[in-house]
C-alpha cells in the first residue's frame, strides 16, 4: 500500500458527509452576510423609482406597436441590438409584438464584421414561409428582410450562426 491510501483509511468521514458539512457550513455563511443596517428615513431606497417617473423595464402598450412598419437592428455575436423604433432602441434582443396580418420589414445592420442572417420562425424551430435574409458578413453593411406578414405561428427571429446568443421573441396579437 502507497502512502496515500494509508491517508485515506484514517480519515473516518465520507467524502459525502465532507461535501454536506461544507455545503451547510457556505450556507451559515451566506445567511450571516445579510445587511441587517436600516436605511436612513430621508433616502429613497435605490431600487424604487421617484413617483414622477415611469420605470424603464416596463413594457410597452400594445398601441405603441399599432404604428410600427419596420424594425431596425444591429446585428452582433453578443445579440440583436434595436435600433428603431424607439421602443426597441438600444435594448439586446428585444421582444416585438406584431400585430396579425399586418406586414413588416425587419432591416439590420452588421454592427461586428461577423456573418449573420436575421430568420423569423416557429414554435418547432422552423423558419416560416422562407423569412430569412441574405447573409452579411461585412461591418456597416445593411440587408432588409422585406414584406413579413405577421401570423401566430411566429415565435422568434434569430440569427441561425449565432442562435444562442442572438435571438429574440415576437409576440402577435390580433386586432
Amino acid at each position: 500500500m502507497d502512502d496515500s491510501s494509508k491517508v485515506l483509511e484514517a480519515v473516518p468521514y465520507s467524502r459525502r458527509s465532507m461535501l454536506k458539512a461544507a455545503s451547510v457550513a457556505g450556507l451559515t455563511l451566506v445567511a450571516g452576510c445579510a445587511d441587517d443596517a436600516e436605511e436612513p428615513e430621508d433616502e429613497e431606497p435605490e431600487d424604487e423609482e421617484p413617483e414622477d417617473e415611469e420605470p424603464d423595464d416596463e413594457e410597452p402598450d400594445a398601441e405603441e406597436w399599432e404604428d410600427v412598419e419596420e424594425f431596425y437592428f444591429e446585428g452582433r455575436t453578443e445579440a440583436w441590438v434595436g435600433i428603431e423604433p424607439e421602443i426597441i432602441a438600444d435594448e439586446e434582443n428585444p421582444t416585438i409584438t406584431l400585430i396579425e396580418g399586418q406586414e413588416y420589414d425587419f432591416r439590420w445592420v452588421n454592427g461586428d464584421g461577423v456573418t449573420h442572417n436575421l430568420e423569423i420562425r416557429d414554435g418547432d424551430d422552423e423558419i416560416i414561409d422562407d423569412y430569412q435574409s441574405d447573409d452579411v458578413s461585412e461591418e456597416g453593411e445593411e440587408t432588409t428582410l422585406e414584406g413579413v406578414t405577421a401570423t401566430e405561428e411566429m415565435v422568434t427571429y434569430i440569427c441561425t450562426y449565432h442562435e444562442a446568443t442572438q435571438v429574440g421573441d415576437i409576440e402577435v396579437q390580433s386586432d
